[in-house]
């Protein structure tokens, strides 16, 4: 099919924000992590012009001989081709920001990734799942595969699996529902359906530019205003598509922001402790508020108690004591903390408020309370809790208070450590302080019930 044939499309397209590209790829197999890119095509759609790109990629593995079979590549036709980051450079600026078509994306969409992560680069960009476009366009019929798609509309194909012949096909359908539905429902499906979500056209242009840049992985998210103040700090698992979302409802901050840094981080407890490290940098206030309540060790006349405080987000010179939902299951936490480790209720400030100011120590008439509140020995008590203060309660937390957390990327290799205590994550630089909020504890607890022994966790 000659390219000016789809003129109408391309006329079609002019009325989006961004450019299409609609891409087929061909593969050694279909192992994200072991096969390789042999073939990429695409039509890259922008302002009414049609740009064609097709090439053979060295896979530098061999090709499973069933994807030869089918295809008709073989490992001949792509020893000399050129290898995949010697394309890079060529074809990215034409598949970033745009809008990429593929007949089931998530295919085509994830060996792009892996692909360039694998060489250094990185790539994400708004995606549109053909199959589920033509779901939407023709429910009554059951199958939405090419091969179904290309026999029921009639479809030319010169060579089924080669890559350009896939990318003419799924043009020519696209073409052909923009004439039997109409601009209206096809531009209104594609809006919906993509997935990661098309940015925002209204954009400032560095916010767009860099946004437009952002992989689709772990990371933090920085956002700076005019006067190059940091207005919203948010971390991320896939943090293309979790921007272009936020941007496209408007996420509050954000609409002042006219800069966007991005860090790029292992895994979500490194974006958490990147996060932090911004936060104090800046000499910014956590929002979380209360994350939970902790124990206090406060010297009252030389003698030391333990009172129930708010834990708030932010940061702590040293790891929390304790860690509860709720003051009163702190209280009840502390009493059997208290009895464990032979300590003096009356001491410790944690007597039942029902009984009389000045009363004796109730446990100490029965001859079961510490030899230091029977000398009235502070010194002795006081030693005797700072030692026992490690060991209290945790709410949402392991059976360790510290341990060490590694973070690993597959396909880089690349991987680091960090070191939580009850709540906190140490952030030693610049100042060697640990930081607490509500999503430390989110992470870790996600961490701990996905523990099997072992693994990423390891006590500190």
């Amino acid at each position: 099919m000659p390219y000016a044939a789809l003129s109408p499309l391309a006329e079609f397209f002019r009325t989006l924000p961004i450019p299409v590209v609609i891409l087929d790829l061909e593969t050694t197999g279909g192992h994200f992590y072991v096969d390789r890119i042999t073939e990429l095509a695409f039509l890259h759609f922008w302002q009414g012009e049609i740009t064609p790109v097709s090439r053979l990629v060295n896979p530098t593995i061999p090709i499973q001989a069933f994807v030869s079979q089918l295809t008709g590549i073989d490992d001949a036709m792509v020893c000399d081709a050129p290898l995949w980051p010697e394309l890079l450079p060529d074809v990215l600026p034409y598949l970033r920001g745009s809008l990429l078509i593929a007949h089931n994306s998530r295919f085509d969409y994830t060996f792009l990734r892996y692909e360039c992560r694998r060489n250094g680069f990185t790539f994400a960009t708004a995606g549109l799942c053909s199959v589920q476009l033509s779901r939407k366009l023709y429910p009554e019929f059951f199958k939405h595969n090419l091969d179904s798609i290309i026999e029921r509309h009639g479809l030319a194909v010169a060579s089924r699996h080669r890559a350009m012949s896939d990318v003419l096909a799924v043009a020519e359908y696209l073409q052909l529902a923009l004439r039997e539905k109409g601009a209206p429902l096809l531009g209104q499906l594609m809006r919906q359906l993509a997935n990661p979500p098309m940015l925002p056209a209204n954009l400032p242009a560095a916010v767009f530019q860099a946004a437009s840049a952002l992989p689709d992985e772990h990371g933090v998210s920085i956002w700076r205003n005019a006067a190059d103040d940091v207005v919203a700090v948010h971390t991320h698992i896939h943090a293309y598509r979790e921007v272009a979302a936020m941007l496209r409802r408007g996420h509050g901050a954000l609409a002042q922001a006219v800069r966007l840094e991005f860090l790029p981080t292992l895994g979500a407890l490194h974006s958490v402790a990147v996060k932090g490290s911004v936060f104090y940098r800046n000499r910014l206030a956590p929002t979380d508020g209360i994350v939970r309540h902790t124990i206090k060790a406060e010297q009252v006349s030389g003698c030391l108690k333990t009172r129930v405080r708010p834990l708030k987000a932010g940061f702590l010179t040293e790891p929390p004591h304790g860690l509860f939902a709720n003051p009163k299951a702190a209280k009840r936490a502390l009493a059997a903390w208290a009895k464990k480790f032979g300590l003096c209720p009356a001491l410790l400030g944690i007597l039942p408020d029902e009984l009389p100011k000045g009363a004796p120590c109730p446990v100490s008439l029965v001859g079961k309370c510490s030899a230091a509140c029977e000398t009235g020995d502070w010194d002795a008590h006081n030693r005797a809790v700072a030692a026992a203060l490690p060991f209290l309660p945790l709410m949402d937390w392991g059976r360790t208070p510290r341990v060490k957390v590694a973070e690993r990327d597959e396909l880089s290799g690349r991987e680091a450590a960090w070191l939580c205590d009850s709540g906190a994550v140490w952030l030693p630089e610049p100042d060697n302080v640990w930081f607490c909020d509500k999503e430390v504890l989110a992470v870790m607890k996600g961490k701990f019930k996905a523990q099997k022994g072992g693994g990423e966790i390891q006590a500190a």
